[in-house]
This record gives structure tokens, sequence and C-alpha cells, in this order.
């Protein structure tokens, strides 16, 4: 690994990293009507314009911030990497991190390891590199500068390992480091007729799940068979192998997309069948930790529609997987909410192979492109199951970056079973507080509720609830720990009902 040059630029948070080509960002509108899930929120743009390749986030539990890595040369001029990161749930975004000059990044991959450190992964100029973003230094990997694909991921022990495809030859390797991938002493030649590694670490232990294009890579690449294998974590940044290599999915019918999740003993392996026109995405799942998988079964096929471009991990809060997907009509004309959807579904570790219906998030619609925006799920970890997601759409004429979060509320409790006559948002108490204060409010009907808090310059510092609630008297908890001494405000909306009341922090 060598060290990119860097430069830092101090403005405010701004940090910038010199390196190669050119970036933008505008205004976000009111969202369109729509018929989605309560469970899960508004749209909130994270960035106003269109990415230059496949973005990725995370969720940092010890800090509470969202980071999103956006590969694009327009949000800040002469960077080609910028990372944004939310302290109140994706309602608002800030340039956190900028990597310079301005260039083309076809794909980024950021994973949170064991020792709670934050890193990007990005594929520039064939080249990989591996950056710390709490950490002003990129580094190179330098053994090959030819790669085509890549995947990551990291260990409980802190350790970062990534698989990569080459150009020009269908040779899988990967790469261990165990120092926060400034060296990778660790490498391992896994095959000389793969391409597209896919690796995903256990929610339980530091095993890893890859999946590959194996056997004979076919002249259409997509219609090659699948390839599966396990290694497990030996010592800090080295794999053995864990088994032995299978093939759960024969070649011939195309499978442009496919990706594991390993969680205990449980495994699900995703991929799309079918060409334009004709593409469903299915599901085969393991119950050996992934040496053998049961018949495949199909989730998403609507009549009329393509599943595509989808993402998946596994959840803590009573395990099991969650997956998030594209469902497109194929119309000839602008996409809509309607044709164009982002779909939600998830299953449990006890009945794997069954999923919940799915459920519509998006209220902006998708967009296709030759880019392959493939939406990211991002898991918070927690232990009421928070996720969000993270995707490519369009508002009006403009292309976008949105952010969704499903919030599972457990702070929020209705205070009767007394339905009210009218509406109300009472004084919090205690007030003044430190750090938790008690907010009740009440609606007569059943409906959307937003209750938000601010601060004195107006700015949206988080959002308390943000879901349709049953009529009834409700108190919920906001908890001022990571927010400094200060006045704030919180208001609430319902209907055509707004209030907004005042409370203070004292630390």
């Amino acid at each position: 690994m060598k060290n990119l040059f860097y430069t830092l630029l101090c403005v405010l948070v701004f940090s910038s990293f010199v390196f190669s080509q050119e970036l933008k960002v505008q205004k976000f509108d009111p969202p369109i009507p729509y018929s989605g899930s309560s469970d899960w929120g508004p749209d909130y743009t994270v960035s106003n314009t269109e990415p230059l390749g496949i973005p990725s986030g995370v969720y940092r539990n010890s800090s509470n911030i969202l980071y999103v890595a956006v590969p694009d040369t327009n949000i800040a001029a002469d960077k080609c990497l910028v990372i944004l990161s939310s302290i109140n749930d994706g309602a608002n975004w800030n340039i956190s991190y900028m990597v310079s000059p301005a260039g083309v990044v076809p794909k980024t991959k950021m994973v949170i390891s064991g020792l709670d450190s934050v890193y990007c992964f990005f594929l520039y100029n064939s080249a990989i590199y591996c950056w710390n973003i709490q950490s002003p230094n990129i580094n190179m990997f330098t053994g090959y500068t030819n790669i085509r694909d890549f995947d990551v991921a990291a260990s409980s022990t802190g350790s970062l390992y990534f698989f990569f495809d080459l150009n020009n030859s269908n040779q899988i390797r990967a790469a261990g480091s165990a120092d926060g991938g400034y060296t990778w002493p660790w490498t391992l030649y896994l095959s000389s007729t793969g391409a597209h590694p896919r690796i995903y670490m256990s929610g339980t232990e530091d095993i890893l799940l890859i999946n590959y294009y194996g056997v004979t890579i076919q002249p259409d690449t997509i219609t090659s068979a699948i390839r599966s294998v396990r290694y497990r974590e030996s010592a800090p940044g080295t794999l053995l192998i864990k088994g032995t290599f299978s093939t759960p999915i024969a070649a011939g019918i195309p499978k442009d997309q496919f990706m594991g999740v390993l969680l205990g003993n449980t495994a699900w392996l995703f991929y799309t069948t079918g060409l334009t026109g004709n593409i469903d995405l299915n599901c085969m799942v393991s119950a050996d930790s992934g040496t053998t998988f049961g018949s495949p079964f199909t989730i998403g096929s609507l009549p009329g529609r393509d599943e595509y471009w989808f993402d998946a991990k596994h959840f803590l809060a009573g395990y099991g997987v969650d997956l998030i997907y594209y469902s497109d009509t194929l119309q000839s004309g602008p996409p809509t909410n309607i044709t164009d959807r982002l779909y939600y579904s998830s299953a449990s570790i006890n009945t794997p192979t069954v999923f919940d219906s799915s459920v519509q998030i998006n209220q902006h619609p998708l967009i296709w492109s030759a880019r392959g925006y493939i939406p990211s799920l991002i898991e918070y970890y927690n232990v009421v199951g928070d996720n969000g997601a993270i995707w490519v759409g369009v508002d009006g004429a403009n292309q976008k970056l949105f952010f969704d979060r499903m919030q599972a509320v457990t702070n929020i409790k209705k205070n009767t079973l007394e339905i009210p006559d009218n509406y109300t948002l009472k004084q919090n108490y205690p007030n003044p507080f430190n750090p938790i204060t008690k907010i009740e409010f009440s609606i007569p009907k059943d409906e959307f509720v937003s209750l938000k808090v601010y601060d004195l310059l107006g700015k949206e510092v988080y959002a308390l609830v943000s879901n349709n609630l049953k009529s009834g008297k409700y108190i919920i908890d906001f908890d001022g720990s990571s927010f400094s001494s200060g006045v704030y405000f919180y208001k609430i909306a319902a209907g055509i009902f707004t209030e907004t009341r005042k409370m203070i922090l004292l630390k």
C-alpha cells in the first residue's frame, strides 16, 4: 500500500484528499403522495445531483451518525468522491470529507470494523483505495492496478478483507489487513476461472461467505454458474478455508446479480434470473452455514414488472435478514412512483424461507441507469432493528440521491385508550431537562404524524416521529445526550394541525 498525497481543507468539518477529475447539490422538494409502508418515513434528499457511480453507506452506532459515500463530480468542485453525513437520521446531510481531484469512481463500499472504525473502499482508474474516514490517509492497494470489480468485509477484530477480479483475465484474488489497510500481508489466489466476487461476514462470528461466477466463465458472464465457499478468520487479517467449494446454481439462465447473507448457521443466497422484460428475484436458503442450499423460491415476481437491483443484510433485533429491491414496469414514458418502486421485505432466522409481504418505501420514482444504481441497505444494528436505504431517483426533471429510514418506534407509547377530541401538543416535562424529557401529544384520528426537534436557527436536528399513528394520546422520550446545552424547539404536524413549543437543555 502507498499513501495517496492529500491536502487537508480546514473548512468546518470538511476534509479533502488529493488524487484525480470533477462534482454538484440543490434543494429538496416535498415528497409526492404515495401508498407505502407506515414504518418507513419520507424520502430525504442526500444529494441533488445524480451520482457517477454506485454509492454506499453505513450507520455508526457509537456516534449515531449516518455516512454515505457518493461518487459525484458535482457536489464539490474538483472532487471525485464525497462523504456525506447526517446526525438526525437522514433529515439533513453535510459534507464531511472530500477526495480530489475530479474523476469517475464507478463503485464504493463502506464498512464498519469491529473496532468501530469506518472505512470507504473505492475503485478509481482500475485501482482499489482504502480510506479510514477518521484519518487523513488514503492508501492504494499496489499489488494490482487492473481491477475490474471488488467486494469488502470487516471482522470483529478490526481486520479488513477484500476480494477482487481482474480485467482481461478471470482471476479472483483476495487480501487481508490487520492494521486498517496500511499493509496487506495475507493474500489468496481464489480462482483462475471466476468473476465478480461477492462476500459477506457472518453476523455472529468471523466466517466469510464467498460467492462468485465460476467453474467455467461463459461467453456471456451472467450465464455462468454461481460458486460458493466459506473462509474463517484464523488470526487478525488472515483467513483459512472452512469446508469445500460448491456450485449451488448451475450455468444456463442469466443471473445478472447475486449475493449471500450469513447469520449463524443460516445463509441466504439471493439472485436474479432472466433478461429484461422477464427478470425475477429469487432466493435459496442454507441451514448449514452455506455448505448446501435448499430449493430456490421466488421473492419478487409481480406480473408485468422486472425485479432487480437488490441489497440484503442481516439484522440483530430478533435475528433475520432485511431485503430491498427495485421493481420496474419498463414503461415507455417517464418513471412514476407506481411504475418504478423500491420494495422492502424481511425474513426471520426461525422461518428463513418465509418473507413478509413486500411494501413500497419510496415516494419519488427510482430510475434505471447503465451505471447500475443498486440501492444500498444501511443496517443500524441496534436493539430495535432500525435500518435505512439510499437509492437514486427522480424529482421532476432532476435525478437525485435519496434516503429512507425504517424507524422501529419503541420510545413512543399510548398514554391511554381514550380517543381525544382535539389535537394537542403539551409542554415537555421536565423543562429545563438533562438529558431526557417527555413530550406528550394527542391526535383525534388516524394519520401521518411528524414530530421534529429544531435548534435556534431553525435547523432540524432530530426526527422523533415520522409515522402513521392511530388516534390517541402519546408520550415520547427525547434524549438530548448528544446535543449541546441551549434552547430547542419541537414541532408537530398532523393533517392540518401544527404547533411548536420551546424547551431548554441544561447540562
